[in-house]
């Protein structure tokens, strides 16, 4: 008896400090990046912690939060604030986005150290949307990016063509450019900051006195 307790005990001790390294492993921080197009350049900010998401875009002339989304990835949530108005609105998961042509995905050569990171080049091609996007991908923990992307259903050729990737289960771009055909910059996608720290939960909370959206 006294046996089978203490391989109870083992066991969970065991599965315990399992879940803990896996938990620990998982990146908890804050990544700020910036959008360019040929038009203009957008920055954002994420606020991960667990399966909690936050995504912040900062206005181009306000240098402000003009708005967030809050994501719960187990839950499969999305709530989006309206922070002049203070209002939030529950938010369906969009459609896939239409996919056109075939993708050519190739591991590159290239290795660059960014934020930090060792990142590894990866080039995705269509060559019916006359696209080509260079990535470089920190590997290792970035396990909620993947599920970010699937919840979110972006139509921007950047996260269609990462998820055309195999293996994106821990990695993360922190740098990505989109050309041409001929090799003309079109847009890119670049983390400017990355912080390991300890995120409060209440980031991830509907601020007091933010009411409903109501049609």
């Amino acid at each position: 008896m006294k046996k089978s307790i203490y391989k109870l005990l083992t066991l969970g001790v065991l599965m315990l400090t399992i879940s803990v390294s896996a938990y620990a492993q998982s990146f908890e921080g804050i990544i700020e990046f910036k959008k360019a197009s040929v038009l203009d350049t957008t920055n954002y900010i994420y606020y991960v912690k667990g399966d909690n998401v936050r995504i912040d875009e900062i206005g181009a002339k306000s240098h402000k939060v003009e708005g967030t989304f809050l994501i719960n990835l187990e839950a499969k949530t999305m709530k989006s604030l309206n922070h002049e108005r203070k209002l939030y609105m529950n938010q369906n998961t969009p459609s896939a986005p239409l996919i056109k042509g075939t993708f050519t995905v190739k591991k590159g050569t290239g290795v660059k150290n960014l934020q930090g990171y060792k990142c590894t080049e990866y080039v995705v091609t269509n060559t019916e949307e006359g696209t080509v996007i260079t990535y470089y991908l920190a590997d290792g923990k970035f396990a909620f990016f993947e599920k970010l992307l699937n919840l979110l259903n972006r139509k921007e050729k950047p996260s269609i063509y990462f998820l055309q990737i195999k293996d994106v289960k821990n990695m993360f771009p922190m740098l990505s450019e989109q050309t041409d055909m001929t090799g003309k910059k079109t847009g890119s996608l670049e983390v400017t900051k990355i912080t390991n720290k300890s995120v409060d939960a209440s980031m991830f909370e509907i601020p007091k006195g933010y009411k409903p959206f109501e049609k």
